[in-house]
């Protein structure tokens, strides 16, 4: 497993992605989110077979999302895409401090369950886009300097994100959050190869 920076360089960047190894080809690294919003997300024939079969499977709510057409959840989607990378490239271009408290405000604890006992997972964060009702969903692991790891994605289709895309996300943050543990890694300094 590796990680690399989203938009800085190693030293600044507060936003670094996952690189699984099932996505490396020959020696070239893909990180999780660049897949997610240069490929999948911005693939219009992807996000249509997508959305077509989690109509079929109930992983869509239509009355959630208004009645909206396939063609307009698309639209939505790519609209979305292109507003998340720009904010989240626009926090990276500040410096580190304000940087770190704006991701703050976009990287929020994954279960804000204020009755929630279970505090092994402090460091799980999601977000989305600043946009009423987004469908793009960003996962993560915050580190001790505040730095994120973007660990996957998905589009929630649904009033609750529940299923088996929100369950592959979850054992993805497990699964990096392991993986940061066996190698002592708990902030920026070891991500930096």
């Amino acid at each position: 497993m590796h990680f690399i920076p989203i938009f800085n360089f190693q030293e600044t960047s507060v936003l670094w992605s996952v690189c699984y190894p099932e996505d490396q080809i020959e020696d070239n690294l893909k990180d999780v989110y660049s897949i997610l919003m240069d490929e999948l997300w911005s693939d219009v024939l992807y996000l249509f077979e997508f959305i077509k079969k989690e109509i079929k499977t109930e992983g869509y709510d239509a009355s959630f999302w208004n009645r909206m057409s396939i063609q307009e959840i698309i639209d939505k989607i790519l609209d979305e895409v292109k507003i998340f990378d720009e904010e989240l490239s626009y926090v990276e271009s500040l410096d580190q401090k304000n940087a770190i408290r704006r991701l703050d405000k976009i990287f929020v604890k994954l279960h804000q369950n204020i009755y929630s006992l279970n505090s092994t997972n402090d460091s799980h964060r999601k977000a989305r886009p600043n946009i009423n009702k987004s469908i793009i969903r960003l996962y993560g692991i915050e580190l001790s300097d505040k730095t994120i790891i973007i660990t996957g994605g998905t589009l929630k289709l649904k009033l609750k994100m529940v299923g088996e895309h929100f369950d592959k996300e979850i054992r993805n943050l497990k699964r990096v959050e392991a993986y940061l543990k066996s190698q002592g890694i708990i902030d920026r300094n070891g991500l930096i190869e």
